[in-house]
């Protein structure tokens, strides 16, 4: 079985290794913690969490890039996930001239120097503890359908931060649901494509401690495994190999007889 879409080109099969590439976006306001979720994600598998409080990274007004590979085992087969992360500024619009880069400025240089088009995951990022931001992230959500950034084969993740500010969070469960249904329904009548609840994927962090973190990790591994069908691929090539074998050994049998 092939994936579906335009993304068959960004997975490569042979009888032991599969292996795909995308991108995945951060988009949300600024002082959400997309650069320190983005640098947490990008160090998990190499096993040293990059610790908040020992950055000195500020406000970025510039687009900034990040690595994720993962690797996991399953039957037979060894699957390794390669995806580039777009950290997009958290400004409005346009910048002034000389203070670097904003939303809009960063999404023409990211059309202009991005090798992979597909967004495997939009990541929505806001903070727990700012109703603001979250209310916010319908802009982000229109502008990302603006630029064509959701396809049929796009997850999206709702990335709450801040969550060791735990006795200050006002961003409520009832929320999360009902943002998570809304992005289904807005998405579908803006152009008409259906994003399932079961991609749109609620997830909470702290970049502080490092909480959620390895739940990020694994939920970002499991949207590559959903948009590129892995696991329906290998059990088809599993279901093959077996039915080549039965054919062999039915061959064999004749023969000797």
């Amino acid at each position: 079985m092939k994936p579906k879409y335009e993304i068959q080109r960004l997975i490569r099969c042979n009888e032991s290794d599969i292996t795909c590439t995308g991108g995945v976006v951060f988009i949300g306001d600024g002082h959400t913690g997309k650069t320190h979720a983005a640098l947490n994600l990008s160090s998990f598998r190499q096993g040293g969490f990059i610790n908040a409080r020992c950055q000195t990274i500020s406000k970025s007004i510039n687009l900034e890039f990040e690595y994720f590979i993962a690797h996991s085992n399953i039957e037979k087969f060894r699957v390794t996930i390669s995806s580039q992360l777009f950290i997009m500024p958290g400004q409005k619009g346009k910048a002034e001239k000389g203070t670097g880069l904003a939303f809009e400025d960063a999404l023409d240089l990211y059309f202009d120097i991005r090798s992979i088009n597909e967004v495997i995951v939009l990541v929505l990022t806001y903070n727990l503890n700012n109703i603001t931001t979250f209310q916010n992230l319908e802009y982000w959500l229109n502008r990302a359908i603006e630029q064509e950034l959701i396809k049929e084969y796009t997850n999206i993740v709702l990335l709450g931060t801040h969550l060791d500010q735990e006795d200050t969070i006002i961003v409520k469960e009832e929320e999360i649901e009902a943002g998570r249904k809304f992005i289904s329904n807005h998405v579908e009548e803006r152009i008409g494509v259906n994003i399932d609840l079961d991609r749109i994927i609620p997830i909470k962090i702290s970049n502080m401690t490092q909480e959620g973190i390895p739940e990020f990790q694994e939920e970002i591994t499991d949207c590559f495994f959903r948009s590129f069908d892995i696991r329906q691929i290998i059990s088809e090539n599993l279901s093959l190999e077996t039915q080549n074998l039965g054919k062999i050994s039915n061959i064999e049998n004749e023969l000797r007889k």
